[in-house]
């Protein structure tokens, strides 16, 4: 049964969005400079650090192999795709396209679900460069991480499953222990990690479970703003069905994570 909700339109969602965020910064800004102001004033003996038990040495060094083996591939795949959009914005500033170059147009709308003319109208070079974009390293990392337990899961190490891509045929992947009754969906496997992260990019650019997402990337790129995990996340409701509670977890293990993809 599905719950009747007041519609609000996309491009409001996405402006609201941003405003929220940069609202947060602000606040969070503030809080910071009131924190050191309070540590300034306050003599007290500093407090000597704990040091980490075997436990949490282990959960650290779990998580930097991850982030070490991981990061290659998800910016090599992110580069790839910041070439192909720097081609598509030469194509889109150049006065005529010969064969070659509409041949190369054509074949990418069709593998972004984008349709396009021969010669194409501003909107249509629009539509196919909000598809055409990178996804934010750090949250790639982390929805990797999310899903597939740290590289630890079933589908990473049997599959190369590192996103909980599913797929429909049968034989397409492996049967999850706990699928419910009267469901035919697989997990997909994949021959290696690059193929796995590959699907991820495509996915997240192309299935329209994710339009408010490339709306709010879009719209940051339109302002010359970077591409903000943090904000991005939120056009991610729809890859869980925990929604928004799905959104928390992953900005949380952002967040917390930060400094240590940096120095993986």
């Amino acid at each position: 049964m599905h719950r009747h909700r007041f519609h609000i339109p996309l491009t409001t969602r996405v402006l609201l969005t941003i405003s929220l965020w940069a609202l947060a910064m602000l606040l969070s800004a503030c809080s910071t400079s009131i924190q050191f102001s309070s540590q300034q004033n306050a003599h007290r003996k500093p407090v000597a650090q704990l040091s980490q038990t075997p436990a949490q040495t282990d959960i650290m060094q779990k998580k930097t192999h991850f982030f070490a083996s991981m990061k290659p591939v998800i910016m090599a795949e992110n580069k790839r795709i910041l070439s192909l959009r720097q081609q598509i914005r030469q194509m889109q500033a150049a006065s005529h396209l010969n064969v070659e170059q509409q041949a190369r147009l054509k074949h990418t709308a069709e593998q972004y679900g984008v349709n396009m003319h021969a010669e194409p109208t501003y909107d249509e070079w629009q539509a196919l460069l909000a598809r055409v974009d990178i996804i934010p390293l750090d949250m790639a990392l982390i929805q990797a991480a999310n899903e597939s337990a740290w590289g630890e899961s079933r589908f990473a190490r049997q599959g190369n499953n590192y996103f909980g891509q599913w797929c429909y045929k049968k034989g397409c992947g492996m049967v999850p222990k706990q699928r419910a009754a009267g469901v035919s969906h697989e997990v997909r496997r994949f021959d290696n990690v690059r193929q796995s992260v590959r699907a991820y990019l495509s996915n997240i650019n192309t299935s329209p479970a994710y339009a408010e997402f490339r709306s709010i990337r879009h719209s940051l790129r339109v302002q010359s703003k970077p591409l903000n995990a943090h904000v991005l996340v939120v056009g991610l409701k729809s890859y869980s069905e925990r929604g928004m509670a799905y959104v928390r977890t992953i900005q949380s293990m952002i967040r917390s994570n930060h400094a240590l993809i940096q120095s993986s």
